[in-house]
Formats: structure tokens, sequence, C-alpha cells
């Protein structure tokens, strides 16, 4: 028996259905995923997901495309098929093929984007997957790539958002399954 269950329209508040039929229609799906479902009886989670998700992932002022390239490395770093498969939904929208996709998890210093596109990419993969690594040194390379010091800070706030997603995703996931 799954340790989580997905709650029934009845049982999720009218704010918390609100909430996720807001996050369904962002994200162009048919329904909400149960890993965010899975937290309806907790008004307080789906409220701090979504505004953390408009505030530092939906609002970030990086292009799109980049983003969800850097949420889709991000997922294949952390091994989160959830989000993995929901940012080659969203780029296979963007006209990527699976082909290409697969090539920039294989090369991801290698990806076909702006330059400056390009580096927003590498610096949020290098924020998520290893921050306590981080040096003095690699913001003052930021900054030389042209990055000012608000954009650094939303690509770390983009980079924790994701990471964030991530925990609950796999969390989730796990919880939902069945023994």
């Amino acid at each position: 028996m799954a340790f989580f269950d997905l709650p029934a329209d009845n049982e999720l508040s009218p704010e918390v259905r609100q909430t996720l039929e807001e996050y369904r229609r962002l994200t162009g799906t048919e329904e909400v995923s149960p890993n965010w479902r899975a937290f309806g009886r907790s008004p307080q989670i789906v409220e701090a997901r979504f505004k953390a998700n408009m505030n530092l992932s939906y609002r970030c002022a990086f292009p799109w495309d980049a983003r969800m390239v850097a949420v889709m490395l991000i997922a294949h770093a952390k091994r989160c098929q959830t989000c993995f498969a929901g940012s080659r939904f969203q780029l296979d929208k963007l006209g990527f093929d699976a082909a290409t996709l697969d090539g920039f998890c294989a090369n991801p210093d290698a990806l076909p984007l702006k330059e400056r596109d390009r580096l927003f990419v590498h610096y949020a993969l290098k924020i998520a997957t290893g921050s306590a690594d981080l040096q003095p040194k690699d913001f003052r390379e930021m900054a030389a790539h042209g990055f000012s010091r608000d954009e650094v800070q939303e690509i770390i706030g983009f980079a924790a958002y994701w990471v964030m997603s991530i925990v609950f995703s796999q969390s989730a996931t796990a919880a939902l399954a069945e023994e």
C-alpha cells in the first residue's frame, strides 16, 4: 500500500483547488501532476511551492528555452524522472526533438544556445548540483561574463527552486508508489 494517496477534489480547499488549477494552466498539461496533488491536504505546501515557482522559475528573466534546458539538465543530474519528463514535454513544444535533447544531456557544455543563455544553463546546473563547492571566484567569473549581481541572484533562486521541486517530486513519487 502506498504511504500517500491523491486527495479527491472534495478534500481540497477552494484555495488549493484554485492554485492547482492555475499551476496546471501555466504548465499546459491536461491534469495536475500527482506530485503536486499529493500535497493537496497541506495548503501551506501547495501555496509555498506555487509562489516559489512563480517568483523563482516562471517569472525568471532568462529565456524560456534556456530555463527548460536547465531544468532538464538539473533533473537529469539529480535523477528526477518527473521533472526530466516535464521539461522535455515543454522543450518538445518548442520544437526540440528527443535526439537533440539526449545530446544536450550527453554533452551539456556544448549547448547550441546563445552564449549568454548557455552560460545561464551552465551556472544554474553548477549551483543546483554543487552549491557546496562554490567559491568566490565562481561569482567573479559570472560577473566577468556580464551577469549582474541581480542576475546572479536570479540564477541562484532558479537553481534553488528546482532543487526544492525535485525533492518534492521524488519524495511524492516514492510515497505514492505501491510496495
